[in-house]
């Protein structure tokens, strides 16, 4: 069904149906969805998202590490962002509605809906990823977007760490679905930083929290961002509250917590 069903639809259409179904439930600018298209959007997440989805070399790289699942079923979650650019005087706000799904072996079906502060919604992020680090699958689809865009795939594991302590990286090779792999490798190198009361992010946040700072490193070897991760040691997984480049730095505030 999946592949007809995203070929009969729009990828706007997506859009709308992937943000209501499964990213906004505290959001009231955005209404709740028809049945039958809220089953569409969570048959192409678990069709397009899921471990089956994978390419056998990652496939094998997760099995053979017998990664244990996140202890959850679903996590939805709310931030205030704050975004600041050179090129602009005064900083934008953006807010962010986030499920994050327990997709089995460790990983992590993540939806997130950025909306501008008039209430659209200006981007559309789905990503099945490692506890919330390191992102297997990647697809961005614009608002308005006529065709729907190919998904971003790790092709192979060459270094995966399953830690949150100390210095750990990921080194893989990547491209697009259908498309030729890039020949060097991409890396996300984080060392933890302080631990602290993961109700400092958000009361409704239990445990700890252990503070990340990673790099992103493309193939060309050049770092292109820095991100810091709080990785919430009772869910096992790691959100982000800041993400850095030349162009912009976006601040995140978690705003509401929920564990479904």
């Amino acid at each position: 069904m999946g592949m007809a069903w995203t070929k009969r639809l729009t990828a706007s259409a997506i859009v709308s149906l992937l943000v209501a179904a499964g990213a906004a439930h505290a959001q009231d600018a955005v209404p709740p969805p028809p049945q039958a298209p809220a089953a569409d959007a969570s048959a192409y997440l678990t069709q397009h998202f899921s471990f089956d989805a994978l390419t056998p070399d990652v496939q094998a790289a997760i099995t053979q590490a017998k990664l244990a699942p996140v202890p959850f079923t679903k996590i939805t979650l709310h931030t205030s962002d704050t975004v600041t650019s050179p090129d602009h005087q005064q900083p934008s706000k953006f807010s962010t509605a986030m499920t994050l799904e327990n997709a089995g072996h460790g990983l992590v079906r993540r939806i997130e809906a950025v909306q501008d502060d008039k209430g659209n919604t200006v981007a559309t992020q789905l990503e099945l990823t490692y506890r919330g680090y390191l992102p297997f699958l990647t697809q961005g689809i614009p608002p308005q977007a006529n065709t729907i865009p190919p998904v971003q795939a790790a092709r192979k594991l060459l270094r995966f760490d399953t830690g949150s302590s100390g210095h750990f990286a990921f080194v893989y090779l990547y491209g697009m679905t259908g498309g030729q792999t890039f020949q060097d490798p991409g890396q996300f190198l984080c060392d933890s930083g302080k631990s602290y009361s993961a109700s400092r992010l958000n009361p409704s946040i239990d445990g700890q929290a252990i503070e990340l700072n990673c790099r992103v490193i493309d193939t060309n070897g050049i770092e292109t961002d820095k991100v810091t991760l709080a990785y919430l040691d009772k869910y096992a997984v790691a959100v982000t509250l800041r993400s850095h480049n030349q162009q912009r730095t976006v601040d995140s505030i978690i705003t509401d917590f929920q564990i479904h």
